[in-house]
């Protein structure tokens, strides 16, 4: 709870007037992660990733459209009770369909692990990729990802993403809708289906998360986490900074997250 404390008072402090701005290239993010279960587990997640071309706002300033299809990278540092995660990753276009995908995780660390992969961008609405996971403490993986995004009109759209390893063992189907209802209000629907291969057993999950903006400051979600209730607030200072806090309800214990974002 004290990492949340000091994340709000960040927040507080660096809320200074900003000029609105529509195009944002660097989303930096902390995430601090409270468990309370018969083991608690507080986490702390620093994520920092850059694009190199401006992205386009949907409407929200937490919106930023369906597909990735500029050149970015991407740095993310994770620290819990138990472990300590470091990871770089990019993704760059030789053209503006062909892209190659890399990630480098656990540098120095007995479980270092290495993604790489090739993509292709069709039509600015379909992006097929496959990529190679290589890991030292356990078996190696290929996965393909298919995502296609369906623009409505300049701020909704449909999209939807399909993720599987080569044998369908382990796959993930997820969907976002966004839409735009009046003035500064909107609505984002998120929903996924989760299928994972443990080995002795197979285990499957599904979340889904209905955001509402009642204008440009304030959102507030509900939804469902594996059947657990999901409750979010967002609270944006303006359009490079903004709160969001979470509340899960699981059998085994609660869980809260909150994070602080600031995008230039």
């Amino acid at each position: 709870m004290k990492k949340l404390l000091t994340l709000a008072a960040l927040a507080v402090m660096t809320a200074t007037p900003a000029h609105a701005t529509e195009t944002k290239q660097w989303f930096n993010s902390a995430t601090a992660h409270d468990q309370d279960r018969t083991y608690d587990n507080d986490a702390l997640l620093l994520s920092s990733r850059y694009f190199f071309a401006p992205q386009q706002s949907s409407g929200v300033w937490d919106d930023f459209g369906y597909l990735d299809t500029d050149s970015n990278v991407s740095l993310k540092y994770y620290k819990d009770e138990y472990r300590n995660e470091s990871s770089f990753a990019g993704e760059g276009y030789f053209s503006k369909e062909v892209f190659v995908v890399g990630r480098v995780a656990d540098l120095d660390e007995i479980d270092d692990h290495y993604t790489y992969g090739i993509g292709y961008l069709y039509n600015d609405k379909l992006k097929l990729s496959v990529r190679r996971n290589e890991f030292d403490q356990i078996a190696d993986s290929t996965w393909l990802k298919a995502e296609y995004n369906h623009q409505i009109n300049d701020t909704d759209y449909l999209g939807v993403t399909i993720d599987t390893d080569d044998e369908v063992d382990n796959y993930t189907v997820s969907g976002r809708y966004f839409m735009h209802l009046d003035a500064e209000r909107y609505i984002s629907v998120d929903v996924s289906h989760h299928e994972v291969d443990l080995g002795d057993k197979d285990v499957s999950y599904n979340t889904a998360l209905v955001n509402y903006y009642f204008n440009r400051n304030i959102a507030v979600g509900v939804g469902s986490y594996d059947s657990d209730l999901a409750l979010e607030g967002k609270y944006f200072l303006n359009d490079s900074y903004y709160l969001k806090a979470e509340y899960i309800d699981r059998d085994a214990g609660d869980e809260t997250n909150l994070q602080f974002v600031a995008q230039f």
